[in-house]
């Protein structure tokens, strides 16, 4: 957060931010979502990063988000540990729990798939890689969230490598960030990676 900007501003930043990068999202050609989501798992599987990761905490995509299926469907073949975020009513926080199978998922508190009340819960530092959604991202790192903070508190207890996952058209020289808004350590993109340079 900048100095001398007061939290007022910085959510109306926010929230303009947001709805610049939606707007850019509503111009996206039919089909082109599809083919950029594919693209973008294509640059993460063939990366070290992903090959090297044992235990990966992934998202299921909702309107707008990069679809991560395959990405999914290739560490659960191949026997890594594969995690997805849980929102727990009681912490009112996200939690990584683990899952064997896409068709074990239930409906989530804001309607997203998740794993179900019995699986199991993973220590966030066992994690070797994080693959992260946005609504916006810049090249040195900053990402902006769907706004409640919710996947930043979640993010802030992972001490792994976090990779955002984004279209171009979500991709600005600059977000507006606050402290607690955690950095991506790299940001696959249709067109190759983003690598901010190490703080």
């Amino acid at each position: 957060m900048t100095k001398g900007t007061n939290r007022t501003d910085m959510s109306e930043a926010k929230r303009l931010a947001r709805r610049v990068a939606n707007l850019a999202m509503e111009g996206m050609a039919p089909g082109q979502a599809k083919e950029d989501s594919l693209a973008v798992c294509r640059l993460i599987l063939e990366s070290t990063v992903w090959q090297r990761a044992s235990q990966v905490m992934l998202y299921v995509p909702m309107s707008g988000e990069l679809n991560v299926n395959s990405l999914m469907e290739n560490g659960l073949k191949n026997r890594k540990l594969v995690a997805l975020p849980r929102f727990s009513v009681k912490k009112n926080a996200y939690e990584a729990c683990e899952i064997d199978n896409l068709s074990d998922l239930v409906p989530g508190k804001f309607g997203v798939p998740e794993p179900s009340p019995d699986s199991q819960i993973m220590d966030t530092k066992q994690l070797d890689l994080a693959i992260v959604p946005g609504v916006a991202f810049a090249g040195l790192g900053g990402r902006l969230g769907r706004g409640g903070g919710f996947f930043d508190r979640l993010l802030a207890d992972i001490p792994a490598k976090k990779c955002g996952v984004c279209f171009e058209q979500q991709v600005y020289p600059d977000v507006p960030v606050e402290r607690h808004d955690v950095k991506m350590d790299m940001i696959a993109t249709p067109n190759g990676w983003l690598v901010p340079p190490p703080a």
